[in-house]
C-alpha cells in the first residue's frame, strides 16, 4: 500500500458529521495585534522597514482568511453553532501576566488596547464568547476546555492565524482532548506559503481533518437540514 493510499485510511477514519447543536466556531487570534498591518506586528514590520517578510502573510489575512472567516460566520450563527474568539491579551497595561514567550516574541496585548481587538471585520456580537489568553495555546491559558464541556460542544472548526503556530496548538490540543478537529484550509493563513502547506499536510494525520470554507459550509447546511428534519418527524 503506497503512502498516499495510507493518508488516505487514517482521513476516512477520522472522518464525522458536523452537528450545529455540538459544535463550535474558534477563531484564533484574529486582532489587530496581528491581523492588521497598522497595529501590532505589522506596525513593527514597517518601523523595522522589513514588510517584505510579512507580504503574503497580510495579503493571505486581507484577500482569503476575512472573507471566508465572514462567510463560515454567516453560516454558523444561523445555524446556531457556537462561536468563539481566544485572543492574545493581557490582564493589566504592563503585560507583566503574559507568558516568557510572548514576552521574547514582543507578542503584547495590553488590556483594552486596539491591539487586543477582534478585527472589526469579523467582530464578535453581544453575547459571543471572547477569551483572552496570554501563550499560544489557547487550551493551556484559558479554560476553554471547561467551556467547551459546559456547552455540550465537542466538534471544532478552526480557523485563524498563524497556522503553524497558535492554530496548529489548538488543532493538537484538541485533538488529544479527545475533540473532533476540522482545520478549515483556505480560513488561516502563516507566514510562508511552505509553512501553510506543510501544516496542512502534517495535521490531519492525526488531529483534525482538513476541509476547505466551502465544503465546511456545505456539511453545516446538511447537518441543520437534518436537525430541523428529526425535529418535524
Amino acid at each position: 500500500m503506497s503512502e498516499s493510499e495510507v493518508f488516505a485510511k487514517v482521513l476516512k477514519a477520522i472522518e464525522f458529521d458536523v452537528l450545529p447543536e455540538k459544535t463550535a466556531l474558534v477563531i484564533v487570534d484574529m486582532q489587530y495585534l496581528d491581523a492588521h498591518w497598522d497595529y501590532g506586528m505589522g506596525a513593527e514590520a514597517k518601523r523595522l522597514g522589513v514588510t517584505d517578510r510579512y507580504q503574503y502573510y497580510f495579503q493571505q489575512v486581507e484577500q482569503v482568511v476575512i472573507p471566508n472567516i465572514q462567510k463560515l460566520l454567516e453560516v454558523c450563527r444561523k445555524a446556531g453553532i457556537q462561536v468563539i474568539y481566544p485572543r492574545i491579551a493581557s490582564l493589566v497595561k504592563d503585560c507583566r501576566d503574559v507568558s516568557i514567550e510572548h514576552k521574547r516574541l514582543n507578542l503584547l496585548a495590553p488590556v483594552n488596547s486596539r491591539e487586543s481587538e477582534i478585527l472589526d471585520e469579523i467582530k464578535p456580537l453581544e453575547n459571543e464568547i471572547v477569551l483572552s489568553k496570554g501563550a499560544s495555546g489557547v487550551f493551556n491559558s484559558t479554560a476553554i476546555d471547561q467551556i467547551l464541556r459546559n456547552l455540550g460542544v465537542d466538534t471544532l472548526i478552526i480557523t485563524g492565524v498563524n497556522t503553524n503556530y497558535c492554530v496548529e496548538t489548538a488543532v493538537r490540543d484538541a485533538g488529544d482532548r479527545g475533540y473532533n478537529v476540522v482545520l478549515v484550509s483556505d480560513a488561516c493563513a502563516a507566514m510562508s506559503e511552505e509553512h501553510q502547506r506543510h501544516a496542512l499536510e502534517i495535521l490531519p494525520a492525526a488531529y483534525c481533518v482538513v476541509k476547505d470554507t466551502d465544503q465546511v459550509v456545505h456539511e453545516i447546511r446538511g447537518g441543520l437540514r437534518q436537525v430541523v428534519s428529526a425535529k418535524r418527524g
